[in-house]
């Protein structure tokens, strides 16, 4: 047998080697349901979707519906999640304050006193002779779910307290006013408050009616990174 000529056999070996490219993977559309307080982690989450589109909506805690939705994503476990749950993270519930506010630090117990209503005036805790401005959110968030269960051991909150509709108008509604004090997540990492506590650090879990798999599962695989 004759020998194949070097050159034609680097062509042939060429193109066999070239063979059809694997096709891209077609973009998917993907609904996320998440809650407010999980808002910092979208620009990761829409990073890692890379060419798949995230369909995102804003709703409360008590709104949300895996079985409507690609996957969710909030902060903190309920005590009937039996759907596949992953943890993509953590982050702290703070008791900010503004900080003209004389006290830097509570305790727990006072936490508690401060947003119950017992303690309604800062000079009942050696601070100025002024109104305590409380803020909270609506009860059917995640963190003020949090709040109650970790932080007031389920008591409910004072009658008086102002209801903030975000963390954006908590945050400024807190540096607005030196006597005011509410509740924020550290993510959060607001402009004019002061941390005065921290809860509890909680884990931001994301949930899919079902295992996932293609893009859902990737985009998991990439937030857990």
């Amino acid at each position: 047998m004759k020998n194949i000529p070097a050159y034609l056999f680097l062509y042939l070996f060429l193109l066999s080697a070239c063979g059809p490219a694997t096709p891209a993977a077609t973009p998917v559309t993907l609904r996320l349901q998440y809650t407010a307080a999980t808002r910092p982690w979208l620009a990761d989450l829409y990073t890692c979707a890379g060419r798949n589109v995230v369909d995102a909506q804003l709703v409360s805690a008590d709104t949300m519906d895996v079985n409507t939705a690609d996957f969710t994503m909030r902060i903190g476990e309920t005590p009937h999640m039996s759907s596949p749950t992953y943890q993509i993270g953590t982050d702290s519930l703070e008791v900010i304050a503004n900080p003209q506010n004389l006290l830097k630090q509570l305790n727990l117990e006072q936490v508690q006193e401060i947003f119950t209503g017992r303690i309604q005036n800062w000079k009942d805790l050696q601070g100025p002779d002024a109104p305590v401005e409380v803020w909270v959110f609506a009860s059917g968030e995640d963190v003020e779910q949090l709040f109650e269960q970790t932080g007031l051991g389920g008591s409910p909150v004072t009658s008086l307290a102002r209801l903030a509709v975000s963390p954006d108008e908590m945050a400024e509604a807190i540096a607005g006013d030196a006597n005011a004090v509410g509740i924020l997540t550290k993510a959060w990492k607001a402009e004019g408050v002061s941390n005065l506590l921290t809860i509890a650090t909680e884990p931001v879990l994301v949930s899919t009616p079902v295992e996932p798999q293609g893009a859902v599962l990737q985009i998991i695989n990439c937030l857990q990174k």
